[in-house]
């Protein structure tokens, strides 16, 4: 017992010595005493996964906010930014065959009929919005339900409607082509004028949204 106790007060001097007048040795030792065996900590990475963790909370804080009610039975797709040229007719998002989509799919904002499925790649598609000039389809306007056709471009109009109709600013229009979900909100009468023929009435379009601020869609399966 005397010989164990000698050996480990020689232990502790020692130790004590390298500690005091000899830092770096005693460093060493104090390391290897307790080391953990632990990897060093990497500071550049945490950065990186800091950076991918604010991008992930920020794409589902954009999803949150732009779409607080989306159609059942839809697809959640992110926009891709096209800046400083951002095309109102159509729209690239970030998801594709690989995720369900197929051409002719109605696609939402919110609630709203913004356009559909034109052509779909692996993990994106290109969407046409009711902005291009070969869009049409077949609506209805107001609360007694006057046939339209709804013509795409830079002012879309509600056109070939009967001039008996009631028509005024502030009628619902929705979707009525058999492609697409009946009843689909696209937006409201602004104005409405007799046609250049003479013939129908046409009214213009308010829309619930800014398509260049959209940043998140919904696509029908």
């Amino acid at each position: 017992m005397k010989k164990k106790n000698w050996f480990l007060s020689l232990y502790i001097t020692i130790l004590l010595l390298l500690i005091f007048f000899a830092p770096s040795y005693g460093w060493r030792v104090r390391q290897w005493l307790g080391e953990t065996h632990e990897p060093p900590i990497d500071p550049n990475g945490l950065a990186s996964e800091n950076i991918v963790l604010k991008a992930q909370l920020a794409e589902l804080q954009v999803v949150q906010s732009q779409l607080p009610v989306a159609p059942s039975g839809t697809i959640r797709a992110m926009v891709y930014s096209r800046y400083p040229m951002n095309f109102r007719n159509e729209l690239l998002v970030n998801a594709g065959a690989q995720s369900g989509v197929t051409a002719g799919k109605a696609v939402f904002f919110g609630t709203t009929l913004i356009g559909k499925v034109e052509k779909v790649f692996k993990d994106t598609a290109l969407v046409q919005t009711v902005f291009d000039g070969d869009f049409k389809m077949p609506v209805r306007v107001g609360s007694a339900g006057y046939d339209a056709l709804l013509t795409g471009g830079t002012e879309p109009k509600a056109g070939s409607i009967i001039k008996t109709a009631a028509v005024k600013s502030g009628d619902v229009i929705i979707s009525a082509d058999p492609a697409f979900p009946y009843g689909a909100p696209i937006g409201t009468v602004r104005d409405v004028a007799v046609s250049a023929d003479n013939l129908f009435e046409e009214a213009t379009v308010d829309f619930p949204y800014d398509i260049n601020s959209i940043q998140t869609v919904a696509i029908e399966k």
